[in-house]
Formats: C-alpha cells, sequence, structure tokens
C-alpha cells in the first residue's frame, strides 16, 4: 500500500478533510500520515480512526522565518501580480503598510519587476531555510509517495512541508484551496507539483495567474459542500434511526418547524440569517447589525421576522453580548470552540453535527446577509438570496478578483446604505425567487457538482497524480 503525509495546518481544514467522506476513502487506498498543531488540542482519537491512518502532532519548525517571509519579504517586495485587482486595493487602502512593508516597497520599485517573483521567492525560501531532521527521519521511515498540503504555502505548515519536501525531492500537491485563495494569496505561492481546485474558474486561475501546466490541474468540487447534496440525494431506510452505523446525515432530519424551534425562534416567521466575518475585515458589522434590529423593531420591514446570527470563528462573541435576550433572536458560534494552535488564528473546528446544523441553517432561512462571504456560494445551492452590505464606504472592497463576477451575475444585492438595505430585505420578503437566474449562474460556476461525490473525484485527483508518477 502507497503512502501520503498529509499536512493539516488548522481547524478550517481538519473540518474540511478530517470531518467528512474525504478522509475516511482516502484511508481505503492508501496508507496516510496525517501531520497537525490541532492533535495538542483535539486528540487524534477525536477523529476518524484506521488501521490505514496514523494522527502526528507537528509545527513549524521555523515560525520567525515564514512570519518575515510571509508577512514582510513577500508582501512587500512582489509586484508579479499588481495587475490584480484585490493588490491595486490593497496599495489603494495601504492595508497593513508598516514602516518596513513602505520601506521595501519603495526599494521595489526600483527593481525589474519581473525579478521579484513568487518563484524566486521560493527559490529563495528553498536555500535559506535549514533541513529538517524531523521531515526527513520520517520520510526515511515511511517512504511517501505523495506531500499533500491543504494549500500551496499559505500558511508555515503547508509552506514548511512543500520547501522540505523540495529539498528531499519528494513530489507535492495542494487538494483544498479557497475559491478567492488564487488571487488574495497570489503573492503566497509555493508551487506544488500538482493542484486540486475546486472549480474551472480556480482551474483557469492556476494557467494564466500561476503558470501551470494544465495535465497537473484537477477539479474536484468543493468537500465542505458534499454534505448539502448527500442530504438531497439519499433515501434514508425506515431503520435508520435504530441504526448507530447509519449515516448521521442520514440519521438527522429535522422539519423547518423542529429547527427553528431549536434555536429558540418562531417557525411561523421569515429568518434572515446573517453571517459574520472577523471584526478588522469589516468593522461596521456590529453597527449593520444593530440596524436591522432597529429596523423589525420599529416595524420598518414588510413582516415580523426572526434573526439568526451565525458568528465566523475569527468573530468575537463578546460584540453580541447587547444583542442577548431579545426575542425571536438567537446567536450561535459556527462549531466547536478549541485552543489555537501554533500561529494560526482559527479556534473553531466544524465536525459532523456542525455540517449538519450549518445545512438546516441554509435550508430553513430566508434570507442571507453577509460581508463578500464564501457563503455566497453555499447559499445558492438553496437558492437563498443573498444580500452583501458595503455600508460605511465598503463598496470598494467588493472591487476584487474572486468577488466581481458575483456580483456581476445579479445573483445577489450589493447594498451601501440602510435604505437600500431596508429595500432588499423587503423585496426577497415579497418574492424571494428575485435574481434566481443570477444565484444559478454563480451555482453553475463555482459550485458546479450537485452529486455530494467531490471527495472522490479529490481522491480520483490523488490516484492520478501517484499513477503518473509511478514509472
Amino acid at each position: 500500500m502507497k503512502t501520503i503525509f498529509l499536512f493539516i495546518p488548522h481547524y478550517v481544514f481538519s473540518s474540511d478533510l478530517l470531518h467528512t467522506d474525504f478522509i475516511k476513502g482516502l484511508s481505503k487506498s492508501y496508507q496516510v500520515i496525517i501531520f497537525s498543531p490541532i492533535f495538542k488540542s483535539n486528540p487524534p482519537e477525536n477523529y476518524y480512526q484506521s488501521p490505514n491512518l496514523k494522527y502526528i502532532i507537528w509545527s513549524e519548525e521555523y515560525p520567525k522565518f515564514w512570519l518575515f517571509f510571509t508577512k514582510t519579504l513577500r508582501l512587500a517586495l512582489i509586484r508579479e501580480f499588481d495587475q490584480l485587482k484585490y493588490f491595486q486595493l490593497r496599495r489603494l487602502m495601504k492595508i497593513n503598510l508598516n514602516w518596513q512593508r513602505k520601506l521595501l516597497r519603495t526599494i521595489s520599485w526600483f527593481i525589474p519587476r519581473k525579478l521579484l517573483t513568487v518563484d524566486f521567492f521560493t527559490k529563495l525560501e528553498y536555500w535559506l531555510l535549514p533541513a529538517s531532521k524531523k521531515f526527513r527521519a520520517y520520510a526515511q521511515k515511511y517512504h511517501p509517495h505523495l506531500i499533500i498540503t491543504c494549500t500551496p504555502g499559505f500558511n508555515s505548515i503547508d509552506a514548511e512541508a512543500i520547501i522540505q519536501a523540495k529539498k528531499l525531492k519528494l513530489p507535492t500537491a495542494s487538494i483544498n484551496s479557497s475559491w478567492d485563495n488564487y488571487t488574495a494569496n497570489a503573492v503566497q505561492f509555493r508551487k506544488t507539483d500538482y493542484l486540486v481546485s475546486w472549480n474551472k474558474v480556480m482551474k483557469k486561475e492556476a494557467i494564466e495567474i500561476h503558470h501551470y501546466p494544465e495535465n497537473h490541474l484537477f477539479v474536484s468540487g468543493v468537500y465542505r459542500f458534499d454534505h448539502h447534496f448527500q442530504h438531497m440525494n439519499s433515501t434514508p431506510s425506515p431503520n435508520d434511526s435504530g441504526n448507530a452505523n447509519a449515516p448521521t446525515r442520514i440519521k438527522q432530519r429535522l422539519t423547518r418547524e423542529e429547527f427553528l424551534k431549536n434555536k429558540g425562534l418562531d417557525p411561523q416567521l421569515k429568518t434572515l440569517f446573517l453571517t459574520t466575518v472577523p471584526p478588522n475585515t469589516y468593522p461596521p458589522q456590529y453597527e449593520v447589525w444593530r440596524q436591522i434590529i432597529k429596523m423589525r423593531e420599529e416595524k420598518k420591514l414588510r413582516e415580523d421576522v426572526n434573526i439568526f446570527i451565525r458568528l465566523h470563528p475569527n468573530d468575537l462573541a463578546e460584540k453580541y453580548t447587547e444583542f442577548q435576550g431579545l426575542k425571536n433572536l438567537h446567536i450561535e458560534l459556527a462549531g466547536k470552540k478549541l485552543e489555537t494552535t501554533g500561529s494560526s488564528p482559527h479556534k473553531i473546528e466544524m465536525d459532523e453535527s456542525d455540517l449538519d446544523n450549518l445545512r438546516y441553517s441554509l435550508k430553513y432561512t430566508d434570507i442571507n446577509i453577509n460581508f463578500r462571504s464564501s457563503l455566497s456560494l453555499e447559499a445558492t445551492i438553496y437558492d437563498q438570496p443573498m444580500i452583501n452590505i458595503a455600508l460605511y464606504d465598503y463598496a470598494n472592497r467588493y472591487d476584487v478578483d474572486w468577488y466581481i463576477p458575483i456580483i456581476k451575475s445579479g445573483g445577489v444585492k450589493l447594498v451601501v446604505t440602510a435604505e437600500e438595505l431596508k429595500q432588499a430585505i423587503n423585496d426577497y420578503l415579497t418574492n424571494p425567487k428575485l435574481d434566481s437566474e443570477g444565484r444559478k449562474k454563480i451555482f453553475a460556476d463555482y459550485v458546479i457538482f450537485n452529486d455530494g461525490q467531490s471527495y472522490q473525484r479529490g481522491i480520483a485527483a490523488i490516484n492520478s497524480i501517484i499513477s503518473q508518477l509511478t514509472p
């Protein structure tokens, strides 16, 4: 049986890969050695067990090295992607420009743009990063056929694994980058030999922006969306309720009334689903939530509504204490709160029950309101109306490469004033099918698959990669 090394940097990726069918399917064909810092706070016995799986506590060995290259050198000096809208916005807004980055950015203008590329910095990291005795020891012990990272080096765990693999001439593949990563994180690419992407839009970006050869690219779909379709496509057996081995998502069948009552909400009312972002991403969001609550209290909406607030894993729960106890208003975390790991800020992990909860949250609410969120993709699975908020002069934050097509699709309403927000809510309360054609386009371009088999396509891509590598 061939061996794969899989690196999991933080809880976002353990939610995607260790709490879905992906790891179950992968371990049927390979011995998988999983390296992650999360096992310090959430021990391996809490994850899927198989004789073909081994969980190893792992942290980056040179965090200061990666902090310097990632947060200072690459951000300040690489101008290879200045044509991308996101980096134009960063320059315009002077985002994260401390004195060091300002100085280095000035110096970069005197160096030909074609010299300071991600490939140059990857080579520099390869030359300067000390070889890891620990990594080599595991490689000599298990003889991996492929090193798999979640991203092509966007965090220190993935970056270090890729560079150490290169030092040992081991092939690499990245399998779970998010839809905005190839543009927003372009300067952080440490190119893996192979790349598995969510959709064809990302595949096109990998070719045109990052110059990957097409035969090294694969499209899987979104692993974290599989559970939606598995539930839709399944027909539970009458015996499932008493069968401990029945799939979790098939056993748990809540009606809309049951779900909303469990949240302390009124099933007779429609529900606004407010999904938050980290505080530094959109600081005015708390004032926007206050305005929506005020609209409801002052009866400015066409009908009374429930308000369901789902906190982003990196949002601050204490910001919502003022809303606690309000009638027909529910606030909850996205998943289980755990200790942070290493240099990652992520502290929320979603297991199978949390994925179930999210599925019902989208299925049984009526309007999604968010700031530039990936939930704008996920909500299209249920044709849920979406409002993108940009109050307080934040409209230009939507002028970024990955989100421009979403706005142009006509599948969302972008609102910049409280009056526009109120009107959008009322429009969708009146006619939830409004802008449905645009939402179908978003689904077709970004979600693509509705068979619940993205994890199988991901595994098939890995099979294909290993076949290419095997003489």
